[in-house]
């Protein structure tokens, strides 16, 4: 993992930079599949502005770019809101990317899963006008064409 630490309108002193280091090195403990770390601090120069501290990180990942902000009064409390932003983001990301994968591999599919659901809707009404089942190949048909004349409208 690689860290670049830039500035606007701040000294990088060694132990800012220090501090990024450490904290940022922590997450690739957690997280192999980070490639790239660009913070960026900057301090604000107008007396009105608060919370004049704000501290950007780009994170690049296998498949993905995360970009995080924060801002505060303190240059330090920004860069440990700023690790804490990244960590919940990466989490998110990994997670997204565990959910998508088990979604590849399951058996039953959307049109599949209204495909049943038409089959008995289809059966409950034929049963009612007669007392003989409906062949699954002309629900399987009816299905489709109502849902090729939704579309079409």
């Amino acid at each position: 993992m690689k860290i670049i630490v830039s500035g606007r309108n701040i000294d990088l002193t060694k132990a800012i930079k220090d501090h990024v280091t450490d904290k940022f090195d922590k997450l690739d403990h957690h997280f192999d599949f980070i490639q790239e770390i660009h913070v960026f601090l900057s301090v604000e120069k107008n007396p009105k502005i608060k919370e004049k501290h704000l501290a950007e990180a780009t994170v690049h990942v296998n498949g993905a770019i995360v970009r995080v902000e924060t801002k505060s009064e303190n240059l330090y409390s920004s860069i440990d809101d700023l690790v804490r932003k990244v960590d919940r983001s990466l989490k998110k990301h990994k997670t997204k990317l565990l959910r998508r994968s088990k979604h590849d591999h399951m058996s039953e599919s959307i049109r599949k899963q209204g495909f049943k659901e038409a089959l008995a809707e289809e059966k409950e009404a034929n049963a009612d006008e007669q007392d003989m089942e409906v062949p699954e190949e002309e629900v399987f048909l009816t299905f489709l064409e109502s849902e090729t004349e939704a579309t079409v409208q």
